[in-house]
């Protein structure tokens, strides 16, 4: 049936939630709350009409129970241009007005279902308010519980039907909280902390909500994301190292939609956590290359000279220290690569790759491509119709070859950034 919902309060009286609230049962396969609206006048930054994942800035942040965060480190992430923000643990309640609450998805206020409420708060720094969509997912202590940050309006809210339910009935898992932006589902997940062993149920209920839609998952799935099942047409963003700063890449992004060159970004923070802002890969911006045929091993030189072999770190007695790469646009979608500790360049040596002063031949411009994964890369020198990849037959963490097939698995580079560019650092085109 359709709940009625109430006219908006008097301090936003240009604006008011017409339609009604959807309201299922937890027998169906999943639970949602479709906040509609007659018509939509934004009170913060206008919606993009038909936007995709990375038309948006997304980030996650597991808050560890909230309390100051929200002013200590929450304005760390809007000041740095995040405007989707996915919270876990956000804690007992957010800051700001409260504007809006749902009805109970169902009669149980407790295990049954769920509301959500919408705030308005002004991040400091900021110039306008922003809006929180809170849900309650912990009735015991009332700290763990899912948050979603935006500078947009969103003209619905969705609760996903969580993985896991009891012989009683009641679930023993959380669901997840999302908001539409445009034509994108954005969601905030926190899996169980057993394992996560609740994260492939999870995304395919988050899938059914969205239908069609592209949508994009983001949050603390307390698995590795190598052990996290998705579907076929699913891809995973990751940051490429430890999300948890006790150890485990645990923080990420699962998407059906497929961007080249996307990745997350590490900031940090004063939880146990740090927050990962995704974003694509910037020119100019520091990156580490990451060979994914060799357990993403760095790819780095041993010495500063000229004719230095680019080789996977620390293996074959290489002292492989001098890992930190940036892509310098030379044009026409060619790009050199430059070590940012040495100043020197990748080369195609007779088949290798070295490192050599910069002079813009055409031995030192590359082609970077996007591989069948997400997130990796394919580097194909201008001169050539294969790619840089690891020198099989000698074994793995051998030299970095340019004849490789540009389909074979050798070939597949993953990356990691150094540090977080901005929002207004060029974009690698692909």
């Amino acid at each position: 049936m359709r709940i009625p919902l109430p006219w908006a309060p008097r301090e936003r009286p240009h604006r008011r939630r017409g339609g009604g609230l959807l309201r299922t049962k937890f027998i169906a396969p999943l639970l949602a709350v479709a906040v509609l609206a007659d018509v939509l006048i934004s009170l913060g930054t206008p919606q993009h009409a038909a936007a995709a994942v990375e038309d948006y800035r997304p980030a996650t942040y597991n808050m560890q129970g909230g309390g100051g965060k929200w002013s200590t480190d929450i304005p760390q992430l809007t000041s740095a241009g995040y405007n989707v923000i996915s919270l876990q643990e956000a804690g007992p309640n957010p800051p700001g007005q409260l504007i809006w609450t749902s009805p109970y998805l169902s009669e149980s206020t407790h295990w049954s279902g769920w509301r959500v409420q919408e705030y308005l708060w002004r991040p400091p720094g900021q110039s306008q308010n922003w809006h929180i969509y809170f849900v309650r997912t912990d009735f015991g202590a009332n700290r763990v519980n899912l948050a979603i940050l935006t500078s947009y309006d969103a003209p619905e809210v969705h609760v996903a039907r969580p993985a896991f339910y009891g012989n009683n009935g009641l679930p023993t898992s959380r669901p997840a909280l999302g908001i539409t932006l445009g034509s994108t589902l954005f969601f905030s997940v926190h899996a169980l902390a057993s394992g996560g062993n609740d994260g492939a149920q999870l995304l395919a209920n988050m899938s059914a909500v969205a239908g069609t839609r592209i949508w994009a998952a983001m949050g603390d799935w307390n698995r590795d994301p190598s052990n996290l099942a998705i579907r076929r047409g699913w891809h995973r963003y990751t940051a490429g190292t430890s999300t948890q700063q006790s150890g485990g890449e645990l923080d990420y992004m699962v998407s059906n939609e497929r961007i080249a060159g996307y990745g997350g970004v590490l900031r940090g923070m004063t939880s146990d956590h740090y927050a990962v802002g995704f974003r694509r890969l910037a020119a100019n911006a520091g990156v580490h290359l990451l060979n994914a045929h060799d357990s993403n091993r760095d790819l780095g030189v041993d010495t500063t000279a000229n004719g230095a072999h680019v080789n996977a770190s620390g293996f074959r007695g290489y002292n492989t220290v001098n890992g930190s790469w940036k892509f310098v646009s030379a044009g026409n979608g060619l790009y050199s690569i430059v070590n940012r500790t040495t100043g020197k360049c990748w080369s195609d040596n007779s088949g290798r790759i070295i490192q050599w002063s910069c002079n813009g031949a055409s031995d030192q411009l590359f082609d970077l491509n996007y591989w069948n994964d997400t997130g990796q890369l394919s580097i194909r020198p201008k001169n050539r119709t294969t790619c840089v990849g690891d020198d099989s037959q000698f074994g793995y963490g051998t030299d970095m070859l340019t004849t490789d097939s540009c389909s074979g698995g050798e070939t597949r580079i993953n990356f990691r950034f150094d540090y977080d560019p901005g929002p207004n650092a060029p974009l690698v085109v692909f």
